[in-house]
């Protein structure tokens, strides 16, 4: 009795140990981790641990937005962008929850690109998830957490067979496997973030710079519904984040990267999105700038060529955008009303200081 016991034992042992060996070889043969932003951009955070007391969140419009070297070089921070592709409100939460266990973090700047906030869940964009869940720590709590909340079961599945959603092109395997075994995941190597023929490298920090400017006008990805301008999820993950910060002592803001003004123009009822923010950060006692309706086109000098596609800058535009924001920082940090920096409303932006996007887009409407 006792042996068939230690028998089965060691058989279900056996195959657990097989599975395990069969997911990681799965793992080194299908999944291409090596040529991932967010893969080095946790790596980079977890070795600074300790240090990091400025936090930027986001989706792609931090982290091509905000250059965390011109942060720490202009205001003597030591700042990080923990932005992410298509980071949607709720990674951003648990983000802020990872960065802030072994960081003593004083201020988070949250981007608040519109359309993440007028998702309905989190598994609508289950990648979103991933970038971020597949290269955290695997004894983290919130990694395990973020991965339920958005998809169940299913989700571990995903994070026990990355290969679901991460699979490299057959062509591409011999020379992923020869990175994995030499210096594909040597901190510091850019080598494989960086990709010339999109005009794109990994900077440093969270931070990636474009090269190239947009060529094919600036239609909106998405209008404002004016009675919901923020969607259920969207408000259900701002308020904790900002219930967390509070709780933590932890100053936010809220901010959005500028957007061409031609964009800006053709999202129907901006300007309600606008309001919302501005009522919450004011209920909340702290500030929401829209960089977009920013007063002073001159100081931040952003034009068609700043921007890398319809609604993201590129790399000059965003070191002109950093500049700006820093100064806008340090003014408020001096105990300055910002505020008066920004238009009332989007016409006053359009009418009075657009970009010169809006006779670009004439041009394109007319060719």
């Amino acid at each position: 009795m006792k042996k068939t016991v230690l028998q089965k034992g060691a058989l279900a042992a056996a195959f657990v140990l097989l599975t395990v060996i069969l997911l990681a070889a799965a793992r080194f043969l299908l999944v291409d981790d090596v040529h991932s932003y967010s893969r080095v951009m946790l790596q980079e955070m977890y070795a600074q641990a300790g240090e990091i007391d400025t936090l930027f969140l986001g989706s792609s419009h931090c982290y091509r937005s905000v250059d965390p070297a011109v942060v720490d070089e202009t205001l003597g921070t030591h700042s990080f962008n923990a932005g992410s592709s298509q980071q949607l409100p709720d990674g951003s939460y648990y983000m802020l929850r990872e960065a802030a266990e072994e960081n003593p973090l004083k201020t988070v700047y949250l981007e608040m690109f519109y359309t993440g906030y007028n998702q309905s869940a989190s598994r609508d964009v289950p990648m979103a998830c991933y970038l971020l869940t597949d290269y955290m720590r695997w004894n983290s709590p919130n990694r395990y957490r973020y991965l339920w909340e958005m998809g169940g079961t299913a989700a571990f599945a995903d994070l026990l067979l990355p290969a679901r959603h991460g699979i490299a092109s057959l062509g591409s395997l011999p020379d992923l496997w020869k990175a994995k075994l030499t210096d594909g995941y040597e901190p510091g190597n850019y080598t494989y973030v960086t990709y010339p023929e999109e005009g794109e490298r990994y900077a440093g920090n969270g931070f990636v710079y474009t090269v190239g400017a947009g060529r094919d006008g600036y239609a909106t990805l998405l209008d404002v519904n004016p009675q919901c301008p923020l969607s259920e999820f969207g408000w259900k993950n701002l308020t904790r984040i900002t219930a967390f910060c509070e709780e933590n002592n932890i100053r936010l803001v809220l901010f959005a990267a500028p957007l061409p003004s031609a964009y800006v123009s053709n999202t129907a009822d901006y300007q309600a999105y606008v309001d919302a923010l501005r009522k919450f950060a004011q209920e909340h006692h702290t500030v929401y700038w829209d960089f977009s309706l920013y007063r002073n086109p001159k100081a931040m000098d952003l034009g068609g060529g700043d921007f890398s596609d319809a609604h993201h800058l590129n790399g000059v535009g965003a070191e002109k955008f950093t500049a700006v924001l820093c100064e806008v920082i340090a003014r408020d940090m001096a105990g300055e009303d910002v505020s008066s920096l920004f238009c009332d409303t989007v016409d006053e932006k359009l009418t009075e200081y657009a970009d010169n996007t809006i006779f670009m887009a004439d041009a394109y409407s007319k060719s």
